[in-house]
């Protein structure tokens, strides 16, 4: 018996250590997580006209600078539009409806999009591709979004704005090892190319090494390392 007991308290020490310094190893990409990326691919040779970013849940237009940066230095001749006017919960349904119908109305135009989302946004770009008709989305990449998760009224949201399983675009999901928000295996769409990386939730907007790994992987490379 106290040998079981013995290998329970050295297994539970071993088990602290790794996740304490996963955390730190997670805190200290968040930290350095600033500056712009240059990609390592050719981004002149991806034939789409712009991109739409739409965020998750509690997200304001400042937590969104890191991406805007990136997307803006290496692509410097798209299009790029981030709904970002108001923050909202996924609860508020006027506020969601309105991120769809305006994602809605800008899709309908007809040019060729790269559409990227982060947490809830995944679920409301799943909303907006399948309500435009007159959509032209080339990719679709989604960070960390609740896609399998329908509890604390997650279910009655996707109700609402007829989210569908999956959409008939070609889809990248990403999940995060160390996200307590949305656990990695809820973050994956069916029959998406799917990835999860060493990153905790808000790690996908602040991190610079993870934003690169994201755009690489969905856009040029065929591997996260």
């Amino acid at each position: 018996m106290k040998f079981f007991k013995k290998i329970t308290i050295q297994i539970f020490k071993k088990t602290i250590i790794v996740v304490v310094s996963l955390f730190v190893i997670y805190s200290v990409g968040l930290a350095t997580g600033s500056g712009i990326n240059t990609l390592n691919i050719d981004t002149e040779a991806i034939n789409f006209d712009r991109i739409l970013f739409v965020p998750g849940i509690n997200t304001n237009a400042s937590d969104l600078v890191r991406w805007k940066r990136d997307l803006t230095f290496n692509f410097p001749e798209k299009e790029i539009i981030f709904i970002d006017d108001f923050v909202y919960f996924y609860w508020q349904d006027d506020k969601t409806e309105k991120i769809v119908n305006k994602g809605v109305e800008i899709l309908n135009d007809g040019k060729s999009t790269l559409v990227i989302a982060h947490s809830y946004g995944g679920l409301l770009v799943k909303s907006i591709i399948e309500k435009a008709e007159n959509g032209n989305v080339v990719k679709l990449i989604t960070m960390a979004s609740p896609h399998k998760v329908n509890a604390l009224g997650v279910a009655e949201s996707k109700t609402f704005l007829e989210v569908p399983e999956e959409v008939n675009v070609p889809t990248y999901s990403f999940g995060g090892y160390v996200d307590w928000m949305v656990l990695f295996p809820d973050s994956n769409v069916e029959d998406s190319q799917h990835e999860d990386l060493w990153s905790g939730h808000s790690g996908f907007l602040f991190n610079k090494d993870i934003r690169k790994k994201v755009l690489e992987f969905a856009l040029g490379l065929s591997y996260v390392e």
